[in-house]
């Protein structure tokens, strides 16, 4: 078996848009927390510990989401105490804590996505029906890191000539926007060199073709069946409404049923697909080696 990576990109659509879309619109706290656990585990699969700043950040913003939600909403009939005047219940913490768990896990998601989704895999995927479109999205891809790249030297280049050196808020705005300036005028020109190429190239005289060295495989058609019998499992739960959660006034969860652990297991193995196939192959791989 393959990792997810190297399945095709429509594959890999596929199982983004049911891991996300069933996050975002399921509420329920244990199918939101093996979400986040799920990617969390890829994510560090992925990366090792090479992003530790990535989790930092995202327990703050866990922290501040969660903390917010009680201050604005004061619904709930558990008061915890009184803040100038306003009460702080339980129910619109936990409530705060639930969305934040779920903002938190597409968050991941959508990260472990942007890496594994080259330019070359959405041109792939949107060739076929577009490609303009597919042409379009490849290019502003490709923009972006070449637009940081860019900010970066010019700002180190302004510190080479002796800028940043007041700590006057005034002149630290006025050199933020000259680097604003001389970003904007570098991407004005590179647009016109980048119509003037494809000009030359003959772009827009005839109708454009696709080309893709992608193709949908065995692993393919069984990835693709298996998120879809999981995620209908899922689906069918939460439409019986067997994953669902109500924070006001008070806390109401559906009682324990077998389609609410059917949809709870059957989400816990969608999410954990990925970190099963990339262990698959680490211990195929290390088995092979040591048949060296």
């Amino acid at each position: 078996m393959q990792t997810i990576e190297e399945l095709h990109p429509v594959t890999i659509m596929i199982y983004f848009l049911a891991v996300t879309g069933i996050a975002m619109f399921c509420n329920y706290p244990y199918l939101l927390l093996c979400s986040l656990i799920g990617a969390m585990i890829y994510f560090i699969i992925q990366n090792h510990l090479k992003h530790v700043k990535y989790h930092f950040f995202s327990l703050i913003l866990f922290l501040i989401l969660t903390g917010i939600n009680p201050l604005v909403s004061h619904n709930g009939v558990t008061v915890l105490f009184v803040l100038n005047d306003n009460p702080v219940t339980l129910e619109a913490l936990l409530y705060g804590a639930n969305a934040s768990v779920m903002i938190l896990a597409v968050l991941y998601w959508l990260r472990s996505f942007s890496q594994i989704m080259t330019s070359e895999k959405i041109l792939c995927i949107f060739g076929t029906f577009s490609p303009k479109i597919a042409l379009i999205l490849s290019m502003t891809l490709r923009f972006i890191p070449l637009l940081n790249e860019q900010s970066r030297k010019v700002s180190d280049t302004q510190k080479t000539l002796g800028y940043y050196q007041s700590d006057n808020l005034i002149d630290a705005i006025k050199e933020k926007g000259r680097i604003l300036d001389i970003i904007i005028t570098w991407i004005l020109e590179n647009g016109i060199i980048t119509a003037a190429s494809m000009e030359a190239r003959g772009f827009g005289t005839g109708r454009r073709t696709s080309f893709s060295v992608y193709h949908i495989r065995k692993e393919d058609i069984i990835f693709i069946l298996s998120i879809l019998i999981l995620s209908g499992t899922v689906i069918a739960a939460a439409s019986m409404q067997q994953l669902e959660i109500t924070f006001y006034p008070y806390i109401q969860m559906a009682g324990h049923s077998f389609m609410q652990s059917a949809g709870l297991l059957a989400y816990t193995v969608l999410v954990l697909l990925p970190s099963v196939l990339e262990a698959e192959v680490a211990l195929k791989w290390k088995y092979l080696q040591s048949k060296i």
